[in-house]
Protein backbone atom coordinates (compact mmCIF):
# COMPACT_ATOMS: atom_id res chain seq x y z
CA UNK A 1 0.00 0.00 0.00
CA UNK A 2 2.87 2.36 0.71
CA UNK A 3 4.09 1.82 -2.83
CA UNK A 4 0.54 2.55 -3.96
CA UNK A 5 0.56 5.82 -2.06
CA UNK A 6 3.86 7.02 -3.45
CA UNK A 7 3.47 4.95 -6.59
CA UNK A 8 4.06 5.31 -10.25
CA UNK A 9 3.22 8.99 -10.42
CA UNK A 10 6.72 10.30 -10.97
CA UNK A 11 7.45 10.99 -14.61
CA UNK A 12 3.85 10.44 -15.75
CA UNK A 13 2.55 13.15 -18.06
CA UNK A 14 -0.24 15.23 -16.57
CA UNK A 15 -3.22 15.67 -18.88
CA UNK A 16 -6.04 18.22 -18.66
CA UNK A 17 -9.36 17.01 -17.23
CA UNK A 18 -12.75 18.63 -16.52
CA UNK A 19 -12.70 21.05 -13.60
CA UNK A 20 -15.13 19.31 -11.25
CA UNK A 21 -13.94 18.49 -7.75
CA UNK A 22 -12.28 15.09 -7.55
CA UNK A 23 -13.46 14.22 -11.09
CA UNK A 24 -16.06 11.48 -11.40
CA UNK A 25 -13.59 8.79 -10.43
CA UNK A 26 -12.67 10.54 -7.19
CA UNK A 27 -16.33 10.86 -6.19
CA UNK A 28 -16.97 7.19 -6.94
CA UNK A 29 -13.94 6.12 -4.91
CA UNK A 30 -15.13 8.12 -1.89
CA UNK A 31 -18.63 6.70 -2.16
CA UNK A 32 -17.27 3.14 -2.31
CA UNK A 33 -15.26 3.76 0.85
CA UNK A 34 -18.33 5.19 2.60
CA UNK A 35 -20.45 2.19 1.61
CA UNK A 36 -18.27 -0.10 3.74
CA UNK A 37 -19.06 1.97 6.85
CA UNK A 38 -22.82 2.56 6.59
CA UNK A 39 -25.22 1.00 9.06
CA UNK A 40 -28.00 -1.25 7.73
CA UNK A 41 -30.52 1.42 8.75
CA UNK A 42 -28.71 4.08 6.77
CA UNK A 43 -28.48 1.83 3.73
CA UNK A 44 -32.23 1.24 3.93
CA UNK A 45 -33.08 4.94 4.05
CA UNK A 46 -30.72 5.77 1.17
CA UNK A 47 -32.29 3.05 -0.96
CA UNK A 48 -35.76 4.25 -0.01
CA UNK A 49 -35.01 7.87 -0.91
CA UNK A 50 -33.16 7.23 -4.15
CA UNK A 51 -35.39 4.46 -5.46
CA UNK A 52 -34.66 3.91 -9.14
CA UNK A 53 -32.46 7.03 -9.39
CA UNK A 54 -29.38 5.02 -8.53
CA UNK A 55 -27.24 4.23 -5.51
CA UNK A 56 -24.73 6.05 -3.33
CA UNK A 57 -21.96 5.65 -5.89
CA UNK A 58 -23.87 6.56 -9.05
CA UNK A 59 -25.55 9.68 -7.59
CA UNK A 60 -22.34 11.07 -6.11
CA UNK A 61 -21.69 13.13 -9.27
CA UNK A 62 -25.29 14.33 -9.73
CA UNK A 63 -24.62 17.80 -8.29
CA UNK A 64 -21.92 18.36 -10.93
CA UNK A 65 -24.18 17.12 -13.70
CA UNK A 66 -26.95 19.65 -12.93
CA UNK A 67 -24.66 22.55 -12.04
CA UNK A 68 -24.91 24.35 -15.40
CA UNK A 69 -28.71 24.17 -15.37
CA UNK A 70 -28.91 25.24 -11.71
CA UNK A 71 -26.59 28.29 -11.45
CA UNK A 72 -27.91 29.07 -7.96
CA UNK A 73 -26.08 25.93 -6.75
CA UNK A 74 -22.68 26.86 -8.23
CA UNK A 75 -21.05 27.89 -4.93
CA UNK A 76 -22.36 24.86 -3.03
CA UNK A 77 -19.28 22.88 -4.10
CA UNK A 78 -16.60 24.85 -2.23
CA UNK A 79 -15.77 27.48 0.38
CA UNK A 80 -13.04 30.03 -0.32
CA UNK A 81 -11.12 30.48 2.92
CA UNK A 82 -8.30 32.90 2.06
CA UNK A 83 -4.73 31.66 2.07
CA UNK A 84 -3.20 32.94 5.30
CA UNK A 85 -6.39 32.39 7.31
CA UNK A 86 -6.58 29.20 9.33
CA UNK A 87 -10.27 29.18 10.21
CA UNK A 88 -13.64 29.33 8.47
CA UNK A 89 -15.57 32.58 8.92
CA UNK A 90 -19.21 32.39 7.81
CA UNK A 91 -19.57 36.14 7.22
CA UNK A 92 -16.37 36.30 5.18
CA UNK A 93 -16.41 32.95 3.40
CA UNK A 94 -20.07 32.02 2.93
CA UNK A 95 -21.95 35.14 1.90
CA UNK A 96 -25.22 34.63 -0.05
CA UNK A 97 -24.96 35.42 -3.78
CA UNK A 98 -26.96 34.71 -6.92
CA UNK A 99 -24.77 31.64 -7.34
CA UNK A 100 -25.37 30.34 -3.81
CA UNK A 101 -23.37 30.67 -0.61
CA UNK A 102 -20.97 27.79 0.14
CA UNK A 103 -20.67 24.07 0.71
CA UNK A 104 -20.76 24.39 4.51
CA UNK A 105 -24.17 26.10 4.44
CA UNK A 106 -25.56 23.67 1.87
CA UNK A 107 -24.58 20.63 3.91
CA UNK A 108 -26.39 22.08 6.92
CA UNK A 109 -29.50 22.80 4.81
CA UNK A 110 -29.47 19.30 3.38
CA UNK A 111 -29.31 17.77 6.85
CA UNK A 112 -32.23 19.91 8.01
CA UNK A 113 -34.36 18.82 5.04
CA UNK A 114 -33.54 15.16 5.55
CA UNK A 115 -34.58 15.34 9.19
CA UNK A 116 -37.85 17.13 8.38
CA UNK A 117 -40.66 14.60 8.57
CA UNK A 118 -42.90 16.92 6.53
CA UNK A 119 -40.52 17.28 3.57
CA UNK A 120 -41.66 15.49 0.39
CA UNK A 121 -39.65 12.46 -0.67
CA UNK A 122 -38.44 14.16 -3.87
CA UNK A 123 -37.10 17.11 -1.88
CA UNK A 124 -35.33 14.77 0.53
CA UNK A 125 -33.85 12.80 -2.35
CA UNK A 126 -32.34 15.95 -3.83
CA UNK A 127 -31.03 17.03 -0.42
CA UNK A 128 -29.40 13.62 0.00
CA UNK A 129 -27.60 13.96 -3.33
CA UNK A 130 -26.35 17.45 -2.44
CA UNK A 131 -25.20 16.19 0.97
CA UNK A 132 -23.26 13.30 -0.54
CA UNK A 133 -21.57 15.46 -3.14
CA UNK A 134 -20.87 18.35 -0.80
CA UNK A 135 -19.10 16.25 1.80
CA UNK A 136 -17.00 14.66 -0.93
CA UNK A 137 -16.16 18.04 -2.49
CA UNK A 138 -15.05 19.79 0.68
CA UNK A 139 -12.27 17.25 1.19
CA UNK A 140 -10.56 18.30 -2.03
CA UNK A 141 -8.01 20.77 -0.62
CA UNK A 142 -8.53 23.31 -3.39
CA UNK A 143 -12.24 23.47 -2.58
CA UNK A 144 -11.44 25.13 0.75
CA UNK A 145 -9.01 27.86 -0.24
CA UNK A 146 -8.09 30.66 -2.60
CA UNK A 147 -4.91 32.66 -3.04
CA UNK A 148 -5.11 36.00 -4.81
CA UNK A 149 -8.64 35.11 -5.98
CA UNK A 150 -7.20 32.23 -8.06
CA UNK A 151 -10.49 30.28 -7.88
CA UNK A 152 -8.99 27.42 -5.93
CA UNK A 153 -6.03 27.02 -8.25
CA UNK A 154 -8.05 27.15 -11.48
CA UNK A 155 -6.12 30.27 -12.51
CA UNK A 156 -2.72 28.75 -11.74
CA UNK A 157 -1.58 27.45 -15.13
CA UNK A 158 0.64 24.37 -15.16
CA UNK A 159 2.86 23.08 -17.96
CA UNK A 160 2.80 19.29 -18.07
CA UNK A 161 5.71 16.99 -18.84
CA UNK A 162 4.43 16.70 -22.41
CA UNK A 163 4.30 20.49 -22.82
CA UNK A 164 0.51 20.77 -22.69
CA UNK A 165 -1.21 23.30 -20.44
CA UNK A 166 -3.59 22.49 -17.61
CA UNK A 167 -4.11 24.06 -14.17
CA UNK A 168 -3.38 23.30 -10.55
CA UNK A 169 -7.00 22.57 -9.70
CA UNK A 170 -7.39 20.01 -12.47
CA UNK A 171 -4.25 18.18 -11.42
CA UNK A 172 -5.41 17.82 -7.83
CA UNK A 173 -8.99 17.01 -8.91
CA UNK A 174 -8.30 13.93 -10.94
CA UNK A 175 -5.19 13.93 -13.11
CA UNK A 176 -3.04 12.45 -10.37
CA UNK A 177 -5.67 9.85 -9.50
CA UNK A 178 -6.08 8.84 -13.13
CA UNK A 179 -2.31 8.69 -13.64
CA UNK A 180 -2.17 5.66 -11.35
CA UNK A 181 -3.81 3.54 -14.07
CA UNK A 182 -6.31 1.96 -11.64
CA UNK A 183 -10.04 1.51 -12.14
CA UNK A 184 -12.20 2.99 -9.37
CA UNK A 185 -12.98 -0.35 -7.71
CA UNK A 186 -9.31 -1.35 -7.50
CA UNK A 187 -8.28 2.09 -6.28
CA UNK A 188 -11.00 2.16 -3.62
CA UNK A 189 -10.20 -1.38 -2.48
CA UNK A 190 -6.57 -0.43 -1.86
CA UNK A 191 -7.58 2.61 0.18
CA UNK A 192 -10.11 0.55 2.15
CA UNK A 193 -7.46 -2.07 2.93
CA UNK A 194 -5.11 0.67 4.11
CA UNK A 195 -7.85 2.08 6.35
CA UNK A 196 -8.33 -1.33 7.92
CA UNK A 197 -4.60 -1.57 8.59
CA UNK A 198 -4.31 2.05 9.77
CA UNK A 199 -7.72 3.05 11.21
CA UNK A 200 -8.78 6.68 11.41
CA UNK A 201 -8.74 7.79 15.08
CA UNK A 202 -12.14 7.93 16.75
CA UNK A 203 -11.78 11.69 17.13
CA UNK A 204 -11.64 11.96 13.33
CA UNK A 205 -14.90 10.06 12.89
CA UNK A 206 -17.14 12.56 14.68
CA UNK A 207 -19.31 14.80 12.49
CA UNK A 208 -17.73 18.25 12.39
CA UNK A 209 -18.09 19.87 8.98
CA UNK A 210 -16.20 23.05 9.84
CA UNK A 211 -13.29 21.03 11.20
CA UNK A 212 -13.23 18.96 7.99
CA UNK A 213 -13.10 22.11 5.89
CA UNK A 214 -10.34 23.64 7.99
CA UNK A 215 -8.30 20.44 7.77
CA UNK A 216 -8.64 20.42 3.98
CA UNK A 217 -7.63 24.09 3.95
CA UNK A 218 -4.54 23.26 5.99
CA UNK A 219 -3.67 20.47 3.54
CA UNK A 220 -3.87 23.01 0.69
CA UNK A 221 -1.52 25.38 2.52
CA UNK A 222 0.94 22.64 3.44
CA UNK A 223 0.90 20.60 0.23
CA UNK A 224 -0.82 22.29 -2.73
CA UNK A 225 0.54 25.82 -2.47
CA UNK A 226 4.11 24.63 -2.36
CA UNK A 227 4.71 24.60 -6.07
CA UNK A 228 7.93 26.11 -7.44
CA UNK A 229 7.81 29.89 -7.37
CA UNK A 230 4.74 30.16 -5.14
CA UNK A 231 4.15 33.51 -3.46
CA UNK A 232 1.30 34.29 -1.08
CA UNK A 233 -1.10 36.82 -2.52
CA UNK A 234 0.15 36.37 -6.09
CA UNK A 235 -1.02 34.26 -9.02
CA UNK A 236 1.86 33.21 -11.31
CA UNK A 237 1.89 35.07 -14.61
CA UNK A 238 3.50 32.16 -16.46
CA UNK A 239 2.84 28.41 -16.32
CA UNK A 240 4.23 26.52 -13.34
CA UNK A 241 6.20 23.30 -13.76
CA UNK A 242 5.45 20.89 -10.91
CA UNK A 243 8.51 19.03 -9.70
CA UNK A 244 8.63 15.37 -8.70
CA UNK A 245 8.49 16.23 -5.01
CA UNK A 246 5.22 18.13 -5.46
CA UNK A 247 3.62 15.32 -7.42
CA UNK A 248 4.68 12.62 -4.95
CA UNK A 249 3.42 14.73 -2.06
CA UNK A 250 0.16 15.34 -3.93
CA UNK A 251 -0.55 11.64 -4.38
CA UNK A 252 -0.06 10.94 -0.67
CA UNK A 253 -2.31 13.84 0.39
CA UNK A 254 -4.98 13.06 -2.19
CA UNK A 255 -5.22 9.43 -1.10
CA UNK A 256 -5.54 10.46 2.53
CA UNK A 257 -8.24 13.02 1.69
CA UNK A 258 -10.16 10.38 -0.29
CA UNK A 259 -10.02 8.10 2.74
CA UNK A 260 -11.13 10.82 5.15
CA UNK A 261 -13.92 11.85 2.81
CA UNK A 262 -15.24 8.28 2.77
CA UNK A 263 -15.05 7.97 6.55
CA UNK A 264 -16.69 11.36 7.09
CA UNK A 265 -19.38 10.79 4.47
CA UNK A 266 -20.41 7.57 6.19
CA UNK A 267 -20.38 9.30 9.58
CA UNK A 268 -22.65 12.14 8.50
CA UNK A 269 -25.02 9.83 6.63
CA UNK A 270 -25.28 7.51 9.62
CA UNK A 271 -25.87 10.44 11.97
CA UNK A 272 -28.43 12.09 9.71
CA UNK A 273 -30.35 9.12 8.29
CA UNK A 274 -30.11 6.11 10.59
CA UNK A 275 -32.80 7.36 12.99
CA UNK A 276 -35.27 8.09 10.19
CA UNK A 277 -36.13 4.45 9.49
CA UNK A 278 -39.15 4.24 7.24
CA UNK A 279 -39.72 7.97 7.66
CA UNK A 280 -37.50 8.63 4.66
CA UNK A 281 -40.40 8.71 2.24
CA UNK A 282 -41.94 11.98 3.40
CA UNK A 283 -45.12 13.11 1.70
Amino acid sequence: MRKFLIGALLGVALLPIPLHAWSGMGHYIIARIALTRLTPETRHVIGDLLGEEGDLVSVSTWADEIRAARPETYNWHFVDIPYGEAHYDKDRDCRPTERGDCVVAEIARAQTILRDGRAPRAVKSEALKFLIHGVEDLHQPLHSIENDHDRGGNDVHVATDSGRLTNLHAIWDGTIIQAQGQDEETYASALIADLEAHPVPASEQAVNVVQWVEQAHAAAVEAVYRYPGFAAGQTPSSPVVLDAAHRARALKVINRQLQLAGVHLAAILNATLASLGHGGEGR
